[in-house]
């Protein structure tokens, strides 16, 4: 039998056509002799929403229009869905007990993880709904209990043995199983709810991955795969059909944006395999993320591009390569308009080098 984990983030489930599309998907999956454990991150951008009732309730009733935002979405879905608001009822109850409790207080790390990871919990109900109406066999796991860490807060520390003890006891994977949990969010051993740093859902695919020992790791994005550089930023982007796990950790700690900078850590350790795969094109073969003594041949590495922002909101830019002139002579032929001062190595990656650009 064949153990897989599948993530899903927040754009593959952002209205109900989408939450549709992950149904298809899984029943397709589902058809194999497979176990199954599914991680599901909040809707769209529900966390976003979620921040901004966490940054208001110091307010007090100053939070209402933004939970009534964050209703009217999830409301609208189900109806999209054709169920009903019952199918939250629960979890917004208690949604609305932590909002009572933390209102007027101020908004640090506690109330951050005691809130926010509620989108979570409202995404995860709603695809379990929706699954259980397919007829799949789906079980709701709780990922608070499920993911057991420190009591930090907003980037908790993964307690590893106890998270794989648990992990092992709460999901059997027998052939046909299928767990359903949330990814970003944990608890510590005295109850206490954290989580694991915005975009953490890959991390914890990857950590409940390591414990089940699965034979791979899918994570389903909005491209056909890892690219050479974000197609919205550059021009000539390419898939790759085949990476590296430390040359993946060095595209995410760059700001690639691909990957959560601490998925690869537990697929290392136990040599798990990583697909990365587009839910808009589930036919489509993704993207390969193995070890370097895997016995099939990696392919020659391109220039691989990563564009993110300073804390002054700077532009920065950066390419990890073994030839800095190929990377300076593909730059100015996607932006001949726009030439680099020149290129600099990045003293905390291996292999990057940074683009400087004359102030304007």
């Amino acid at each position: 039998m064949t153990r897989e984990v599948h993530k899903f983030g927040g754009a593959s489930v952002r209205d109900a056509d989408a939450v549709r599309n992950v149904g298809r998907i899984l029943t397709d999956v589902a058809q194999a002799e497979v176990g199954l454990a599914v991680v599901v991150s909040a809707m769209g951008k529900t966390t976003n929403a979620m921040e901004a009732v966490w940054a208001a309730l110091p307010q007090g009733d100053a939070a209402i229009p933004a939970v009534e935002r964050v209703r009217q979405f999830h409301a609208g879905i189900l109806d999209g869905l054709s169920m009903p608001w019952s199918v939250l009822e629960k979890d917004w109850a208690l949604f609305e007990a932590a909002l009572n409790e933390w209102k007027g207080q101020a908004a640090d790390g506690r109330g951050y993880d005691a809130l926010v990871g509620f989108g979570e919990r409202f995404s995860t109900r709603i695809v379990h709904a929706h699954l259980a109406a397919l007829g799949l066999p789906v079980e709701w796991v709780s990922a608070w209990e499920l993911i057991v860490t420190d009591a930090a807060h907003r980037a908790a520390r993964v307690e590893l043995e106890e998270t794989r003890n648990r992990v092992v006891q709460r999901m059997s994977m027998k052939t046909g199983a299928l767990y359903l949990t949330q990814g970003f969010v944990g608890g510590s051993l005295d109850g206490t709810l954290t989580t694991l740093g915005r975009e953490g859902s890959d991390f914890s695919g990857a950590l409940i991955a390591e414990a089940l020992g699965a034979d791979r790791l899918v994570v389903w994005k909005d491209v056909s795969g890892v690219m050479t550089g974000d197609p919205r930023r550059w021009p000539p982007a390419r898939r790759i059909a085949r990476l590296d796990y430390g040359t993946a950790e060095r595209m995410s700690a760059a700001g690639a944006g691909i990957l959560h900078p601490a998925t690869m850590a537990p697929l290392r350790r136990a040599d798990i395999p990583l697909q990365v795969r587009s839910f808009l094109d589930p036919d489509a073969p993704g993207t390969l993320v193995t070890g370097a003594g895997d016995s099939v041949a990696l392919e020659p590495m391109p220039c691989l591009w990563a564009f993110t922002q300073d804390g002054k909101g700077c532009e920065v830019v950066r390419c990890l390569t073994g030839d800095a002139g190929e990377a300076e002579r593909e730059w100015r032929a996607a932006f001949p308009d726009r030439v680099p001062e020149g290129l600099v190595p990045d003293p905390d990656i291996a292999g990057c080098w940074r683009l400087t650009f004359v102030s304007t």
